[in-house]
């Protein structure tokens, strides 16, 4: 089974391979981030290099705004870090060693942090298709990914898969949580409400939160869709699914999310998807380039690029 054969028909496949962050080509030296020059539109992200000899200042009190790159710097066996193709970050989809084609285990027995399923968990997660990069993944004609079919990722997939850009925004009553990947966004209320007893499900939930101290913001999601997966290795959920997400404010420019899974109908305790998982701010007028999965391109890929497993030759 071939990386094109995994790939094929996916347009995920072709967002993750032309639009991976470029390294920035900015090398003048700058004693404050604000200070670097950036593109104008469709900045792209600061990355290693550029951040030396810089000297953030303090984390200011109660504030996360601003815009945030969530990919890091990409290691020597893989794509960035928040690119996630082999699932929640903390409970990669792959086997011990450097030797990892994709595909070809039945379950996630043998991963190294596997994850505490249910019954119903386990059997869920097997009845998903994931087409990536993980130790179950399928050719794309076997694949039943909703995003594949540009489906909205959901909450809180949109942190565990494809993390790339985000703006934050804060305003009286609310934080908004800006992403790049489809181009969505989520509300965060802060003045005080409750979350609703019995929603109606939504692709990214309901959401409130609040500070627990200058520089901790601890949100609370629940009422996500149980059609939408928790990663892109097929990780599933249900309506009780409870999420929390604690940002922390390290300074000036450094933000650390941590993000944990509570869904007693799926797993059997809690797990951590994220844990201090590091953004880097980026200078002020960075401009996030568009990312959709537009279902015109879909089907352009498919015609042009797309090429399904061979079928079996007649005897």
């Amino acid at each position: 089974m071939t990386i094109r054969s995994i790939w094929a028909a996916s347009p995920i496949a072709l967002l993750l391979f032309s639009v991976l962050p470029r390294a920035s080509a900015q090398t003048t030296a700058a004693d404050s981030l604000d200070q670097i020059k950036i593109d104008p539109w469709n900045s792209v992200p600061l990355h290693g290099s550029a951040y030396t000899g810089l000297k953030p200042g303090p984390a200011p009190r109660h504030d996360l705004s601003g815009a945030w790159d969530a990919t890091g710097d990409a290691g020597p066996n893989g794509p960035p870090a928040g690119i996630q193709p082999t699932g929640a970050y903390e409970h990669r989809s792959v086997l011990p060693g450097n030797n990892n084609p994709p595909g070809g285990e039945p379950d996630e027995r043998h991963i190294p942090n596997p994850l505490p399923y249910t019954p119903l968990g386990e059997a869920t997660m097997e009845a998903h298709k994931p087409t990536g990069l993980g130790v179950r993944s399928v050719p794309a004609v076997e694949g039943n990914d909703p995003v594949d079919i540009c489906d909205p990722p959901g909450f809180p997939r949109m942190d565990l898969s494809e993390f790339r850009n985000l703006e934050i925004v804060q305003t009286d009553d609310q934080v908004l949580v800006l992403n790049q990947f489809f181009r969505t966004w989520r509300t965060i209320w802060t003045d005080g409400r409750e979350l609703p007893k019995d929603p109606e499900p939504r692709f990214y939930g309901y959401s409130v939160g609040k500070w627990v101290d200058d520089y901790t913001f601890v949100v609370q999601t629940v009422g996500m869709a149980d059609r939408t997966w928790l990663d892109n290795q097929g990780r599933p959920h249900s309506n009780a699914l409870k999420v929390e997400e604690r940002y922390h404010r390290v300074d000036q420019d450094h933000l650390e999310l941590t993000v944990t899974i509570d869904d007693p109908t799926m797993y059997t305790k809690p797990w951590l998807a994220l844990n201090k998982f590091p953004l880097r701010r980026q200078p002020k007028g960075f401009d996030i380039r568009e990312m959709y999965c537009s279902p015109s391109d879909y089907l352009d890929y498919n015609s042009n690029i797309g090429n399904p497993i061979d079928a079996p030759a007649a005897k």
